[in-house]
C-alpha cells in the first residue's frame, strides 16, 4: 500500500486534535521552553535520518526560543502557531507516521516543508534578523550559553 502524506491535511488534522496543546504551549513559556530544547535535541539525535530537515527545525527552534525571550516579535500570530504544531508534531512519539517505523520521518518532514513555504515570509526576515545580531556580537558574548 503506497502512502502518500497531504501536509496541509496533516496540519489540519493535528491541530483539530492537539489545538489546546498549541495553546498551552503558546502561553506558558516553560513549555515553550521545553518544546524548543526538545526540537533541538531530538534533531540532533536523528541528523541521519533527517539531514537537511535539522537546519529547518532549528532555525523554528531559535525563531520559538527568540519569541519566548521577547528578542523577536516582529512575527505575525499564525506563524507562531504553525512553529509551534509543526515542533510538537515532530517530538511527540506516536503522530501519523510513528517516528520508530522504518521512513517514520517522512511524515515530520512533509510537514516541516509545508510550515516552511507557508511562513516562507516570516522566517526569512527572522533569519536577517538573527544574521544581523550574529554579525553584531564579537566572540565574549557568542560564548554565551541559550536558555
Amino acid at each position: 500500500m503506497k502512502r502518500n502524506f497531504d501536509p496541509k491535511k496533516l496540519y489540519q488534522n493535528f491541530m483539530e486534535k492537539n489545538r489546546g496543546t498549541v495553546r498551552e504551549y503558546m502561553s506558558n513559556p516553560e513549555k515553550m521552553k521545553e518544546l524548543f530544547q526538545n526540537a533541538d535535541e531530538k534533531a540532533e539525535k536523528n541528523e541521519g535520518y533527517l539531514q537537511e530537515g535539522v537546519g529547518k527545525i532549528k532555525l523554528l527552534a531559535s525563531l520559538l526560543r527568540a519569541y519566548k525571550r521577547k528578542e523577536y516579535r516582529d512575527v505575525s500570530n499564525k506563524t507562531m502557531i504553525m512553529v509551534v504544531a509543526t515542533l510538537l508534531y515532530f517530538v511527540m512519539p506516536i503522530d501519523a507516521w510513528p517516528d520508530f517505523l522504518p521512513l517514520g520521518y517522512v511524515d515530520d518532514l512533509a510537514l516541516l516543508a509545508y510550515t516552511m513555504r507557508t511562513v516562507n515570509e516570516d522566517l526569512k526576515a527572522f533569519k536577517e534578523w538573527k544574521d544581523l545580531q550574529s554579525d553584531g556580537e564579537d566572540s565574549a558574548e557568542s560564548t554565551r550559553v541559550d536558555v
